[in-house]
């Protein structure tokens, strides 16, 4: 059959013996007393056979008469013959197929009456697959055939020459790609990514062209470097980062089951990484590829892919932000009831740590010099939202009449001189890790003294009212 070419080295090796004369191939010390010759032949004797896996090169030798008993011929490979005619331009557009792709048997089996015997070279299929669009080559080298029997002068050899594409289609490579590969993979909120507690998980799928077979493992690399030279080219962002080895996980061995088409390599990203950057808002970049199957060949560009991770993933972050805040500014007026509303400065300016005065006796004594009983108080700054969802605010612990604004809108509004209301109360949806302003208002009128601000938030698990805490507060300039 054409489309595989087996080459008997016979006239062959005679037309290259002045160029290798000094490495003579067929310096064969000749075994006497012998009964038949045998030869190296390359008839074909059924055809190659292919499988997911493999391919089956069947090869023969031949006798020059009936065995007149049993035995065995052995078989060494002998790629040495094969790089010389490589060398010498023989061979044209070939490649020398490693001694590790190829099995077979080291010696051939002639029966009795026979004149020829036939042999086996089983290929690794990725071996094909790696030069296609080449010949692939090999070469035998026949040894030492039993019972007196002399391999003939001349034809010691057998070489065999693959055409790879008349081998295998190149629709049916068993390529190793990503999804996605050779591209960028886009990580944007809820999208591509899974939430946990602590953090996301990327999956990042292999994908197997071709009928799988049997089970093979493939390393996963990453290349960080590739980020910044990305960046410098205007290909990614100029706020693309990529992160410190600490700052995340990957799967770097892959192991793809039999039969199996696709798997799964997972790289994690710990929601503190996110909130470190949340500020800045910077993009993660990860440059993976895949490398080093023990089966199959990588495609040559799909087999590599970009992460760009963005900073809006961190919306799926609800976990509690703890911040370093240090009260609000507190702006005391004696004498007056309405704050500043005639102009007049404050009596006292301090940063208290929070509101969070629960009765007179911790109140009076720690504010001099001002009126205990016709006054009125505001607290300024900035509140650090730690999660994610629906807040309640109150102000029933309060004596006498309250006000909150949160970014400047009045959700509790009743500066009256009543006390302990219960219906001062507000419900308003914060984002996690932002900062709000907040102004909360204090009357006291007469009477007992108390101003306690505190919160809830039922839908991120933060239940019963509670103080707001220092950490959450920043103070006004």
């Amino acid at each position: 059959m054409k489309k595989y070419r087996y080459a008997l080295l016979i006239g062959l090796f005679i037309l290259i013996a002045g160029a290798c004369r000094q490495n003579d191939l067929n310096d064969l010390s000749l075994i006497k007393n012998t009964e038949r010759d045998i030869s190296g032949a390359g008839t074909y004797t059924g055809g190659i056979t292919t499988d997911n896996e493999t391919v089956k090169v069947p090869f023969k030798i031949s006798l020059s008469g009936p065995a007149t008993k049993a035995f065995q011929v052995g078989i060494t490979l002998n790629n040495d013959t094969v790089n010389k005619l490589i060398a010498n331009g023989i061979l044209k557009n070939a490649i020398v197929l490693p001694a590790g792709t190829i099995d077979y048997s080291s010696v051939i089996n002639v029966l009795f009456g026979a004149d020829t015997a036939t042999s086996v070279a089983t290929i690794r299929l990725s071996a094909i697959e790696a030069n296609y669009g080449k010949n692939v080559a090999f070469a035998f080298k026949l040894t030492d055939p039993g019972k007196g029997n002399q391999i003939k002068g001349g034809q010691s050899n057998i070489l065999v020459v693959l055409d790879t594409k008349a081998v295998v289609k190149e629709s049916d490579i068993h390529y190793l790609s990503l999804l996605n590969g050779g591209g960028i993979m886009n990580v944007d909120y809820q999208k591509n990514y899974t939430t946990s507690p602590a953090g996301i998980t990327i999956p990042l799928t292999i994908n197997l062209a071709g009928v799988p077979a049997g089970a093979f493992n493939v390393k996963v690399k990453l290349n960080m470097d590739t980020i910044s030279t990305l960046v410098k080219s205007k290909v990614l962002p100029d706020n693309t980062i990529a992160l410190k080895p600490d700052q995340f996980t990957i799967d770097t061995l892959i192991r793809v089951n039999s039969n199996a088409a696709t798997a799964q390599i997972r790289l994690s990203i710990g929601w503190p990484v996110f909130d470190a950057n949340i500020a800045a808002g910077k993009r993660f970049g990860f440059a993976v590829s895949l490398v080093s199957p023990t089966k199959h060949i990588l495609h040559p560009t799909n087999s590599k892919l970009i992460v760009l991770v963005q900073p809006e993933v961190n919306l799926d972050n609800n976990s509690y932000i703890t911040g370093n805040g240090t009260g609000l500014k507190a702006e005391y007026f004696s004498n007056n009831q309405q704050l500043d509303f005639d102009g007049r400065k404050p009596d006292l300016v301090r940063v208290e740590s929070t509101i969070d005065w629960p009765n007179d006796g911790v109140w009076q004594p720690t504010i001099p010099n001002i009126s205990h009983d016709n006054c009125s108080t505001r607290w300024t700054g900035e509140f650090l939202a730690p999660v994610r969802g629906e807040y309640v605010f109150w102000q029933n612990e309060w004596d006498d009449g309250s006000r909150l604004f949160i970014d400047g809108k009045a959700i509790i509004n009743d500066f009256t001189t009543e006390w302990d209301k219960d219906s001062r109360t507000a419900k308003i949806f914060l984002e996690r890790g932002k900062r709000y302003k907040i102004e909360a208002d204090h009357r006291q009128n007469g009477g007992g003294k108390r101003a306690r601000l505190t919160f809830e938030v039922p839908s991120a698990g933060i239940n019963g009212r509670r103080i707001v805490p220092q950490s959450q507060l920043y103070p006004a300039p």
